[in-house]
């Protein structure tokens, strides 16, 4: 896992690193036998659409191609990649729906979440939808996986630790998606057509 988020940050082999960091999050889900668990199982859907997206961000226009060979073209692979990165990201406000007491700050806050996930997803207005979402991840993450505040042997620090990085990454990959914008297939990219 470090020698691949090594390469990420290199920007070196993105490919194989995104690869083999897909490769632990799967092994994580089975290997801690919490696949069946929906709130991990949702979670883990939106690191992947956080890789994704780190996938897109590297891929730019190879310079060889062979003549009269058939190949799907840099920008539709993006493109697609990028799609899925952005459907697969809201995927943990999902698994927050279903966690929990409800309370009336927690509608609120399930309701501007669905309303800027639905957002992302259709690409409109998507680089302010995320932003939304990287605050209102970033506000619960500090407040409910505050494992520094356990002490060191207590039963709940080690998944308070990785629930938070685990939100943390997810926050990175909607920070792509503010970095990057939306890609072709959304609505904001179609209305620069028209």
């Amino acid at each position: 896992m470090i020698a691949c988020s090594t390469l990420v940050i290199a920007r070196r082999h993105t490919e194989y690193a995104v690869g083999g960091l897909l490769g632990v999050v799967i092994t994580q889900a089975l290997g801690y036998g919490l696949i069946f668990d929906l709130n991990f199982f949702l979670r883990n859907l939106s690191v992947m659409g956080g890789l994704l997206m780190v996938l897109s961000d590297s891929w730019v226009r190879k310079k060889f191609a062979p003549a009269g060979l058939p190949q799907i073209d840099e920008k539709d692979r993006k493109m697609y990649v990028q799609l899925a990165g952005r459907v697969l990201l809201i995927f943990l406000f999902i698994g927050f729906v279903f966690a929990g007491e409800w309370s009336f700050s927690r509608v609120l806050v399930s309701a501007l979440g669905f309303i800027a996930c639905v957002m992302v997803v259709v690409g409109f207005k998507a680089k302010f939808s995320a932003i939304m979402l990287v605050v209102i991840l970033s506000i619960f993450n500090l407040v409910v996986n505050n494992f520094w505040t356990l002490h060191e042997y207590h039963q709940h620090r080690d998944f308070a630790k990785y629930d938070f990085f685990q939100t943390l990454s997810i926050v990175g990959g909607l920070l792509l998606l503010v970095n990057m914008g939306p890609g072709q297939f959304s609505v904001d990219e179609k209305k620069k057509v028209y």
